[in-house]
């Protein structure tokens, strides 16, 4: 699949622009609290609104079996904007843990089943493929692991073509 378009390239530029700067607090603590579920009620709240679409990005930035510090930035990006900065680096650390941890136990395909489940709709599903495009892009390749998953996220969304060509344009018209 061709996802190398100008909106997914601009997509990512910007998810990389924002989790490239550091974040406000660093403090290891935060990831003690997700382990132990000491978040707040709006931290809580944020990562289960944006938790499918993260492990998505993560997927397919883990695909080729290496995940770079590029590709880890984007998802950063990522997460900072949907949660508006809700949830500190050191949160979004645990996160890519857990989500390391999880694929490492029970496999991609378990994973995207456990995803798709847990999306809300199916603008959710649209808006992961969109975010996980720019995530293959994050290091400026797409490999064929890269490839393949992201065919596979579009399976496992149950997405049409014309849908996912519909969000990616519809990101190109507003300018993303």
């Amino acid at each position: 699949m061709d996802i190398r378009t100008s909106t997914v390239e601009r997509l990512r530029d910007a998810l990389l622009q924002s989790g490239a700067r550091s974040g406000p607090i660093k403090s290891s603590a935060y990831g003690i609290l997700v382990r132990e579920g000491l978040l707040t009620k709006p931290q809580e709240e944020a990562l289960a609104r944006i938790d499918a679409i993260a492990e998505t990005m993560f997927l397919v930035a883990s695909a080729n079996g290496e995940v770079t510090d590029t590709e880890l930035s984007a998802v950063r990006g990522a997460v900072r904007g949907l949660c508006g900065e809700v949830l500190t680096d050191g949160i979004i650390q645990a996160m890519i843990e857990t989500y390391a941890f999880k694929l490492k136990q029970e496999g991609r395909p378990a994973r995207l089943v456990a995803i798709q489940l847990a999306m809300q709709d199916e603008t959710e599903a649209l808006n992961a493929f969109a975010l996980a495009a720019a995530a293959a892009l994050a290091d400026d390749s797409l490999d064929r692991e890269e490839n393949r998953l992201i065919l596979e996220i579009k399976e496992a969304f149950h997405l049409k073509d014309e849908q996912v060509a519909q969000i990616l344009g519809q990101l190109k018209e507003d300018g993303v």
